[in-house]
C-alpha cells in the first residue's frame, strides 16, 4: 500500500504538482505504529487528478476531495485547501491554497503534519513532532476557536487522546470540556461513526471515562448518566455504583472485541435505573434486561444504525441474564442458544459482566461455557431436516396454516433435537398426541 501511495506521489511530481502524504498516516509512521491507509495532499485540483488518473471518484469535489483507485488499493487525494465561516459542523467557504496552510486549517497537531516520501522528510507546520515526543493532544491554534469550528472534534480528542494513549495539552482539556455540549448539534450518523470508532479500540473504558468527566455524555449518551449514584445490592456488587460497573465491564472485554460487543456491554444494565426497587430490604431489578434492550433500540435508532448492527445489540443486551439461566433449560432452549450466531459474543459480554463485578464469580459461567464447547465439539448442529414439513403436518393432520401449524413445527423441532422422535412415522405419531392433549 504504501508504494503505490508513493506512485501516486511521484506521479503528480512528474506532471508539476506539490504532494505528500498527509493527516494520520505521517503520525503513525512517526510512531512505528501501522498505517491502515493512506491520504494524499496537493496542489493539484479535482480536475487535474481526473486528468492524471484513468480511475477517480469524487468524494467531495466542494472541498477537493477525490478517491483514486490504484492497481488495488485506493486512496483519497484531496486538494491544499484552507477553510473559513463555520458554524460549528462544517465550513461555510472553502478555498484551494498552500500545505501550510492546510495543515493550520486541520484539527490536532499530530493529525497537521506531511510527509514526502521521495525526501524521506517531514513538513510541520503545527509543531505536531514536538507533541508526539511529548505525547500530547494539542488543538491546532487558539483551542477555543478550533473545537467551535466543528463540535465533532470535541469526540476525535476524546479518541486520539485513548488511541495513542497520550494525554490533554491544558487548553485541550479546557477547550473540550467547554464545548461538550454543542454536540447536540452533531448528527447521530456523525457521532455514532466517532464512537464506534472509540469502542474499537482496547481503551474504551478509559475513553468512555473521560467522555463522563468531560460532561459528552450528558449530551450524546444522557440515559448512561442515570446510572451514576444508582445502587447495587453490596453482597454481590462491591465495586460501586451501576454506572462504575458498565464502565468496568466495559473495560474488561478482550482488546480485539466489536464496535458491537463494546456496545451491547456498554448497555447491558441501562434499563436499572427504570425498574430499580427495594424487596425485602434489598435492591433488585426485575425485568431490567429487558428494559435495558428497549432503552438500547432507542439509543441506536437515535444515532442511525444500521438494522443488522442494531438486532445483535439488542439481542445481546436482552439476552444477557438469560445466559446464567441455560443450565436450567430444556435441552432444545439450550441448543437454541448454543447455535445462535450470537451465543459467542454472549459468552464474552457475560465474562466482561462478572469481570465487572466484586466480588467475580465465574463459576457458573465456567459450567455455561464448558457445556457450549462440548456441544460445538461433537458437532450436535441444528436438527436435520424435519421428518415433516408444515406443508405434510398441515395435509397429514388436517390442521390449517396459522399459528397452531407453527406451533407443530416447533415442538416437532425440539422433539427432534431431544431425541424423542427418530423417523417420519414417530414423528407423525408424536405430534397426533400432541393435538389430542
Amino acid at each position: 500500500m504504501l508504494k503505490s501511495a508513493e506512485k501516486i506521489v511521484r506521479i503528480l511530481r512528474e506532471h508539476g504538482f506539490e504532494s505528500y502524504f498527509a493527516g494520520g498516516a505521517v503520525r503513525d509512521q512517526l510512531l512505528n505504529r501501522p498505517t491502515s491507509d493512506v491520504d494524499i495532499a496537493t496542489t493539484a485540483t479535482p480536475e487535474e487528478i481526473e486528468q492524471i488518473f484513468p480511475q477517480t471518484k469524487a468524494l467531495g469535489r466542494e472541498f477537493g476531495v477525490m478517491l483514486v483507485i490504484f492497481g488495488r488499493h485506493a486512496f483519497e487525494v484531496a486538494t491544499f485547501r484552507g477553510e473559513r465561516n463555520y458554524d460549528g459542523r462544517k465550513p461555510g467557504e472553502v478555498f484551494f491554497t498552500s500545505a501550510a496552510e492546510d495543515a493550520r486549517r486541520r484539527d490536532f497537531t499530530v493529525n497537521g503534519m506531511f510527509w514526502d516520501p521521495i525526501a524521506r522528510k517531514v513538513l510541520d507546520f503545527v509543531g505536531g513532532q514536538k507533541d508526539l515526543k511529548k505525547r500530547l493532544i494539542r488543538f491546532i491554534g487558539d483551542a477555543d476557536a478550533r473545537a467551535s469550528e466543528d463540535f465533532l472534534r470535541i469526540l476525535r480528542g476524546v479518541r486520539f487522546r485513548n488511541l495513542l494513549n497520550f494525554e490533554y495539552d491544558e487548553p485541550t482539556r479546557n477547550a473540550i470540556r467547554k464545548h461538550a455540549h454543542q454536540l447536540q448539534q452533531i448528527s447521530g450518523e456523525r457521532i455514532r461513526d466517532e464512537l464506534t470508532k472509540i469502542l474499537e479500540n482496547e481503551n474504551r473504558g478509559r475513553a468512555f471515562r473521560d467522555l463522563a468527566e468531560f460532561g459528552i455524555l450528558d449530551t450524546v449518551l444522557p440515559e448512561l448518566l442515570k446510572l451514576r449514584n444508582l445502587e447495587q445490592p453490596p453482597r454481590w456488587h462491591r465495586e460501586g455504583d451501576v454506572f462504575t460497573h458498565s464502565l468496568g465491564s466495559l473495560a474488561s472485554l478482550p482488546k480485539s472485541a466489536s464496535a458491537a460487543l463494546a456496545f451491547a456491554t456498554l448497555l447491558h444494565d441501562v434499563g436499572k435505573a427504570e425498574t430499580s426497587r427495594l424487596e425485602n430490604g434489598e435492591i433488585t431489578y426485575p425485568g431490567h434486561a429487558e428494559k435495558s434492550a428497549l432503552i438500547a433500540e432507542k439509543i441506536l435508532r437515535r444515532l442511525k444504525f444500521d438494522g443488522a448492527t442494531r438486532a445483535k445489540i439488542v439481542w445481546l443486551v436482552a439476552h444477557h441474564m438469560n445466559f446464567f439461566d441455560i443450565p436450567k433449560m430444556r435441552l432444545a432452549r439450550r441448543h437454541e442458544f448454543f447455535v445462535h450466531p450470537w451465543f459467542a459474543d454472549l459468552v464474552k459480554l457475560t465474562a466482561a459482566d462478572i469481570r465487572g463485578t466484586s466480588p467475580a464469580n465465574f463459576g457458573l459461567h465456567r459450567e455455561v461455557t464448558h457445556e457450549w464447547r462440548i456441544h460445538a465439539t461433537e458437532k450436535l448442529l441444528p436438527p436435520p431436516q424435519l421428518f415433516l414439513n408444515g406443508e405434510e403436518i398441515s395435509r397429514e393432520l388436517f390442521v390449517p396454516r396459522g399459528r397452531e401449524l407453527g406451533r407443530l413445527i416447533r415442538i416437532l423441532k425440539d422433539a427432534q433435537v431431544e431425541g424423542l422422535v427418530r423417523n417420519r412415522a414417530e414423528a407423525l405419531k408424536f405430534l397426533e398426541s400432541c393435538l389430542k392433549r
